[in-house]
């Protein structure tokens, strides 16, 4: 039996529905429903944030935010559930997010989506492809150029308050000696 709130809004497909219950086994719909709300309502981020106890001084933090109005949380409680990670977060404006947060969780639940994305479909290639080069570093040359993929990634995004880039990871490893000129 279809689900009411599919039905009512508008979602489904003969013999597939959206499950919005929980216990119900996520489907291919399911997968699309979800990335077409990280398609208009989501971001994708890799920043770059400095750290001394990491080993090269900086660490990189891969990111998906589902945006919602405050009152729909559930949705996004249930999208959580659906994908079985992440985290929801209620803002000071009345937005809530349900976050993705670290390299796993993030390939994982692009993996799950990748092929449904439609707008995004850029900024999944470049952060699957720096997430998985970062499990293949080996120098500072090699951790730079995952830092220059995070550029390339957040170039891609509307907006972008970045205090951190590869330029300045750059310029950082030059001045301790990491890289030479």
């Amino acid at each position: 039996m279809p689900c009411p709130r599919a039905v009512a809004i508008g979602i489904c497909a003969v013999g597939m529905v959206i499950p919005w219950e929980d216990g119900v086994i996520m489907n291919e719909l399911t997968l699309a429903y979800i990335a077409g709300f990280l398609d208009g309502n989501g971001s994708i981020m890799l920043q770059i944030k400095p750290r001394e106890d990491c080993r090269y001084g900086f660490r990189l933090y891969a990111t998906i935010v589902l945006y919602q109005d405050s009152t729909h949380e559930e949705d996004l409680q249930w999208m959580r559930d659906q994908l079985n990670v992440g985290y929801i977060s209620r803002r000071n404006d009345g937005i809530s997010e349900c976050r993705f947060d670290g390299h796993e969780r993030v390939a994982t639940v692009l993996g799950k989506l990748r092929n449904y994305i439609r707008f995004k479909r850029r900024q999944v290639a470049l952060m699957l492809e720096a997430l998985d080069k970062l499990k293949r570093v080996q120098t500072p040359r090699d951790f730079l150029e995952v830092c220059q993929l995070a550029d390339r990634l957040s170039e891609t995004n509307y907006t972008s308050r970045r205090k951190y880039t590869a330029e300045t990871v750059e310029k950082t490893f030059h001045e301790k000696g990491l890289l030479s000129p």
